[in-house]
């Protein structure tokens, strides 16, 4: 029933103590690696860590989802978080299930709708400030990203020649100098992917799911999840969820700050994927080939977008401004 089989007697168990009988337990039609996924009847699911590392996700996420929701994040709720083994020989959540498609199941050319309000779920989330929260057991400090390290790794691996080294690094510089910057670090999901966002019948984003990757860090690095055609409209809900917040004021990022940290951190990204072992799994993630999110960066700055996307990446002329 259950993939592992070891697991399936834990189901039943864990099934049996919500009073939900054997034969309203079914896994999901869709498995990851982290975690093995029930549906205990229509309105629960379940889901078990496989190994040790996926034990300690569930357990950040057994402290970040009350922290999102009652900052008014949409999430589903936890039911029962379970370390003790005493009803099944294995940790485990139990959560509200969500009805609806996600992000990955709605029609590509309909998605513009779900990228705005997806943005304004975003800025709800990012109010979530370390320096209010204080101190967490599970939430990971931000990582520091090195675009010289990542750059000079290709190199030493024999991907890129000095050239395309320096080409890269001239990128870096005239997005953001320094990176973005997590001075004053915000919780970030990290992991906003079609398959982890509910849509409802209209296409809005109605909730984020699986808080297992979240950590502090700048805001962009959410911004990266989805296929860069997807960013000038989650961009659009995100700055307009920001200017309802500031009463109203248009010159929010006036300097397209939010622009430069997201391509950073996807060009960031598509070169560490590159040090990875190739990958085919596309159907579990869009960008798990390691040349997909470069040849995307590729395709979106060549596509019909507004020229201030591909402006960023240029060097201006001497005798012009930044733009």
């Amino acid at each position: 029933m259950v993939d592992p089989d070891p697991f399936t007697d834990d189901v039943y168990a864990i099934a049996a103590h919500y009073g939900i009988s054997a034969g309203d337990v079914a896994p999901a039609p869709t498995q990851g690696q982290v975690n093995v996924t029930v549906f205990l009847g229509t309105e629960l699911v379940l889901r078990i860590p496989r190994n040790a590392r996926a034990q300690e996700r569930l357990a950040k996420e057994a402290e970040v989802i009350p922290l999102v929701r009652a900052a008014g994040v949409p999430t589903p709720a936890i039911v029962g978080y379970d370390v003790t083994r005493q009803i099944a020989d294995v940790p485990y959540v139990v959560l509200e299930r969500l009805h609806g498609l996600t992000l990955a199941e709605l029609d590509p050319a309909n998605r513009r709708l779900a990228h705005e309000s997806l943005g304004e779920i975003l800025v709800v989330l990012h109010r979530i400030r370390r320096s209010s929260v204080g101190a967490t057991d599970t939430i990971p400090q931000p990582f520091t990203f090195s675009a010289a390290e990542v750059v000079q790794r290709l190199r030493e691996a024999g991907e890129i020649g000095t050239a395309q080294s320096d080409w890269l690094l001239e990128r870096f510089e005239l997005l953001n100098s320094e990176g973005p910057s997590p001075a004053d670090p915000v919780l970030v999901h990290r992991d906003v992917a079609p398959s982890n966002v509910i849509v409802d019948r209209q296409g809005r984003a109605t909730a984020l799911l699986d808080w297992g990757c979240a950590e502090w860090g700048a805001p962009a690095r959410d911004l990266v999840g989805l296929p860069l055609p997807a960013l000038p409209a989650l961009l659009s809900g995100y700055r307009s969820a920001l200017r309802g917040a500031a009463s109203g004021a248009q010159d929010i990022d006036p300097d397209l700050g939010l622009e430069r940290d997201a391509l950073w951190f996807h060009l960031y990204l598509a070169l560490a994927r590159l040090l990875k072992e190739p990958s085919t799994s596309e159907d579990r993630h869009w960008a798990a080939p390691r040349q997909a999110t470069l040849l995307d960066i590729l395709a979106f700055v060549s596509g019909a977008v507004p020229d201030s996307w591909p402006a960023l990446l240029r060097r201006p002329h001497p005798r012009e401004g930044r733009f």
